[in-house]
């Protein structure tokens, strides 16, 4: 499958993610990290851009074509509920059943939504989904970054949708579950919660990663130059992580107070418990003291030294990193393992904005027609030309398919009119035939042989054969020539009336009593039917070839056919 490109442009640093889609799953195909230099101003589009181009050129991106999610503060994530209606409408709806929520005015933002499911309720259909508002601005920031980088963004999704996608895709959500996952970033931290694999709550919270590196600034000697300072504390607190009861120590090759550091970090430590226990204990009184089974640690926070098992500690629930990359499968000789240990939390949200389902909403505008971008006073002049040409157009097609259907319909005719004439000689032909049939039969002497009745004969014989008898043989000849088993008839002298002869063949079952009774009904059958004449029971023999008595008999009688003239 084609290679697919996730980008999280956050405030700390940009992170790419390459993955292909095969049958066993995602397969890493490349990763890569750009640091945002603290002098930098966030809002420095042009700059950004050029660390996000010097990215993709590090990692030797071919594609242009990339996937973004949306960071920063403003973004509102909200579940509702409401009416099955049509997706136009919906989207229409939206705002208006949103907008009381929001703390900015809901036309600077743009609506999306992800349906979790359709019920019915008080007999009407109704859609549980999750609605998302994202300011424009932020939308628009983050498309002039990837569009002054030279990419195309195909897809434009939210931190929240990202990561619920790759907690989806990892297996790490569990029908019956409460799981949690915390995103430690630079300027924020983000708590989101799902319930029965659905995304039900979602917070942003402060203080963050860089609140604990400021701190540690002011635990190291004075650095006239400021970035230095910043990068200098940045790397101390990579190096120590939580601190526990060490008083002394060192990075590199500088000697620090740890006691001190741990003392200017702690009120930052004991903030972000605070703040995640705050929103917690808010869920639980939500849904009525629901149970928080685990919680996943991701972000650039999240590889601290000791940073998880000390809010496991504190708040009293199972605390897991969450590392999707470490998890799939990848190139050795391309991807740097050790990298992936370190840095591999950091590039969750890339990661899952590079999958392309199953959880996802789309914030790329729509794109808006040619025409309405030109003004109105100008698409008057443009439009009554190109109305009249495609009028002229229109008239030139109709008529042109009236002068087809003309040529059509005359060719039809012209081909009937053919066939016609060739039906006419081939009349004539046959007429000419006929002619000559019946000159030849003139030549022959007339002898109409009188029609048998078979239908009506068969159908009387039909009518007297009792249930114990088997036809065996049923035959009618016309004329005086004998049949098999026949006594020698004299052919009918001129002016009588002509008879054909019915010769019945059959098998009686049954003791004497009921073959003869049998015989006897057919015989008088036959008498009394104005069809035939002179019975006659010309043969009887006794059978013993059957499981049972069976006699074998022979009746001959006239057929009555008027006579129609001699032979």
């Amino acid at each position: 499958m084609p290679e697919t490109i996730g980008l999280d442009i956050g405030s700390h640093s940009i992170k790419l993610v390459g993955l292909k889609k095969t049958s066993k799953g995602a397969f890493l195909t490349c990763f890569g990290m750009k640091k945002i230099p603290q002098g930098i101003d966030k809002e420095d589009i042009s700059s950004i851009s050029i660390l996000l181009k010097d990215l993709i050129e590090e990692v030797g991106i071919k594609t242009k074509e990339v996937r973004l999610t949306v960071s920063g503060s403003g973004i509102h994530i909200r579940r509702m509920t409401m009416p099955s209606i049509p997706k136009k409408e919906l989207i229409q709806a939206l705002p208006w059943e949103i907008k009381e929520h929001l703390p900015f005015p809901v036309e600077t933002a743009r609506i999306q939504y992800h349906i979790l499911g359709e019920f019915v309720e008080d007999e009407a259909k109704k859609l549980d989904l999750l609605a998302v508002a994202c300011p424009n601005n932020l939308i628009d920031r983050t498309l002039s970054i990837a569009n002054g980088a030279g990419l195309q963004v195909t897809h434009l999704d939210v931190n929240a949708f990202a990561l619920w996608n790759m907690l989806f895709s990892m297996d790490r959500l569990k029908i019956g579950e409460t799981t949690a996952l915390i995103d430690l970033g630079s300027e924020k931290m983000s708590l989101y919660l799902f319930k029965d694999e659905i995304l039900q709550f979602s917070r942003e919270m402060t203080p963050a990663g860089a609140d604990l590196t400021r701190a540690v600034t002011d635990g190291i000697p004075f650095e006239r130059d400021l970035g230095f300072l910043y990068d200098k504390a940045e790397r101390i607190k990579e190096e120590i992580g939580i601190l526990s009861d060490i008083q002394e120590g060192r990075v590199g090759d500088e000697k620090l107070d740890l006691s001190k550091l741990s003392f200017l970090m702690r009120p930052i430590l004991e903030r972000w418990v605070a703040e995640i226990g705050r929103s917690l204990d808010y869920y639980r009184n939500q849904f009525y003291g629901e149970r928080i089974d685990r919680i996943f640690l991701t972000g650039g926070g999240a590889h601290l030294k000791n940073v998880a098992s000390y809010l496991e500690s504190e708040l009293r629930i199972p605390i897991q990193p969450f590392n999707p990359l470490k998890e799939m499968p990848f190139d050795a000789k391309t991807i740097d393992v050790g990298g992936l240990d370190q840095m591999g939390s950091m590039f969750t949200s890339a990661a899952g904005v590079a999958l392309s389902e199953p959880k996802q909403i789309e914030l790329l505008p729509a794109k808006e027609p040619f025409w309405s971008k030109i003004p109105v006073e100008k698409s008057i002049f443009i439009l009554v030309p190109l109305l009249t040409l495609l009028i002229f157009l229109g008239i030139v097609w109709y008529k042109s398919g009236q002068v087809t259907a003309l040529q059509r319909e005359r060719d039809e005719k012209v081909a009937r009119v053919v066939k016609l004439e060739d039906l006419r000689t081939r009349l004539a032909v046959l007429k000419e035939k006929e002619a000559k049939i019946k000159q030849d039969l003139s030549l022959f002497p007339s002898s109409v042989a009188p029609p048998v009745p078979y239908r009506k004969a068969l159908k009387e014989v039909n009518g007297i054969i009792p249930g114990n008898v088997t036809l065996t043989h049923l035959e009618i000849q016309t004329g005086a020539t004998p049949l098999k088993k026949t006594p020698q008839a004299s052919k009918p002298q001129e002016g009588e009336p002509r008879k054909s002869l019915l010769h019945i063949g059959a098998l009686a079952f049954g003791n004497d009593i009921h073959c003869l009774t049998a015989i006897a009904q057919i015989i008088e059958g036959l008498e009394r039917s104005p069809l035939f004449s002179q019975v006659k029971l010309i043969s009887t023999d006794e059978i013993k070839l059957y499981n049972q008595l069976a006699t074998e008999f022979d009746i001959l009688c006239d057929i009555d056919i008027p006579n129609k003239g001699k032979d």
